[in-house]
């Protein structure tokens, strides 16, 4: 299988919204970055020219609780960052730089990957010379958490299979295999929305939490049996546990060679995973 060259963009851009959690209002801009830099994230210091930055690795993984958060020196940190990291993944954009102006929080946007996909096509891609090279699984691997787990198997490409099974009528025991199709996890994976329960909606905003959450970005399910909206195709949040585990999974900063299976996982189980991925092939 072809990973393809290490690329950036040509051309700057920008995208703005509102925190899931926070309720802040964020705008992301867009910068081209230098083979091999990475993705970055950066802020403006209070000091002329000075400026705050962490890249997308699982080093700088500091809190997997409610989303995964990134954290800096000098105290910079950036929270929800899954859904833009699976629109970076899926379009091939290995190296950007990408400046924080406002609140601490990736946009929600409608609650998947979708807008930030569309915002980064119209911006227009540059290929490197360099290849990519991708983090090769060899052996069986997997991390378990009681009745969560996360496999990798050996594959001569990229396959993710997963499974749910949560208590609710509508989100009992589906189970998808996917092969890796670009048009398949840009244009339908890519638009599957995070998903939750009213009841945790209630809790997470009694806390303070959850301010930017709406049936505009997420599919609440109700305590009735039903949602409180509709669904944008079949199996869309077993989608979009494949969406977060991706966005996560680009942390390991490689694409990953081999078969993925997973059983309601979660963010704490997907950068555990990815560590131990790196630590075992990379």
């Amino acid at each position: 299988m072809d990973y393809g060259f290490r690329t950036t963009i040509k051309h700057p851009g920008i995208y703005e919204g509102v925190g899931l959690h926070s309720g802040e209002t964020t705008r992301l801009s867009f910068y081209p970055a230098d083979c091999g830099d990475g993705i970055v994230f950066f802020r403006q210091g209070q000091g002329k020219d000075s400026r705050e930055a962490v890249r997308a690795s699982l080093d700088n993984v500091i809190d997997t609780s409610l989303a995964v958060t990134l954290g800096g020196e000098h105290g910079f940190q950036l929270q929800t960052v899954e859904h833009l990291l699976y629109a970076l993944f899926v379009l091939g954009i290995t190296d950007i730089a990408i400046e924080v102006e406002g609140g601490k929080e990736v946009p929600i946007a409608d609650g998947s990957a979708g807008p930030f996909i569309r915002a980064l096509q119209q911006l227009e891609f540059h290929q490197y010379a360099e290849k990519v090279k991708p983090l090769v699984v060899t052996r069986p691997l997997s991390v378990t958490d009681g009745e969560r787990y996360l496999v990798a198997m050996p594959s001569n490409e990229f396959q993710v299979s997963y499974y749910i099974d949560y208590p609710h009528p509508m989100l009992k025991n589906q189970a998808v295999q996917l092969k890796y199709d670009g048009e398949m996890f840009v244009e339908t994976i890519g638009f599957a929305r995070t998903f939750g329960f009213m009841k945790d909606v209630e809790y997470l905003r009694s806390r303070g939490l959850a301010q930017g959450g709406s049936i505009d970005n997420a599919v609440i399910y109700m305590p009735d049996g039903t949602t409180m909206n509709d669904f944008r195709f079949e199996r869309e949040s077993v989608f979009h546990k494949i969406l977060d585990l991706i966005g996560d999974l680009a942390l390991v900063g490689r694409p990953i060679q081999g078969h993925i299976l997973g059983a309601r996982g979660g963010h704490a189980l997907d950068v555990a995973f990815g560590k131990k991925l790196l630590q075992a092939f990379g």
